[in-house]
């Protein structure tokens, strides 16, 4: 009953401890805490921090302020720190102008930020840049603020 009972509770802690892991997305407590202290938050395709309120672009702009590369390199020195050497930056832009237009721009939005991850010390395989165009949307774009928050780079992290 003893050995029983031994096993019982070690498959409980094996369950709890793989329970715990998952909901960190696979990432250390440490690393969590940090890209949440960060405004990361896990979704579907992991910890993603949307940099709208941290980075907005300007309509038919993907040019990064000098004020905000500084947070941009804050940013990336954390991932480093915290060893979190994968990253996706993916671009997105509102719902005025041409599709192909819109999708070239919001990659050069990704590429853009990705530039200053690269220039910090990332490795170029350890990077992916996407661009999704108009097609995700955080808000409805039927304002001009609304339209603002659209222009956006998401940062996820690569597990």
């Amino acid at each position: 009953m003893l050995k029983k009972t031994a096993i019982i509770c070690l498959i409980f802690t094996l369950s709890a401890t793989l329970s715990a892991c998952m909901s960190l997305g696979n990432l250390s407590y440490k690393q969590a805490k940090m890209l949440k202290k960060e405004g990361f938050v896990l979704t579907d395709e992991g910890w993603t921090l949307a940099l709208p309120e941290r980075l907005l672009f300007n309509f038919d702009d993907y040019k990064i302020k000098e004020h905000q590369q500084s947070k941009l390199i804050s940013l990336s020195n954390q991932l480093h720190k915290y060893n979190l050497e994968k990253v996706k930056f993916v671009g997105h832009t509102d719902n005025i102008g041409q599709p192909n237009y819109n999708q070239q721009l919001s990659e050069k939005r990704a590429q853009s930020v990705a530039s200053i991850f690269l220039a910090d010390g990332f490795k170029a395989d350890n990077i992916q840049i996407i661009g999704r165009g108009s097609d995700s949307p955080l808000v409805n774009n039927d304002t001009e603020e609304h339209r603002a928050q659209n222009r956006r780079v998401n940062v996820t992290i690569v597990p």
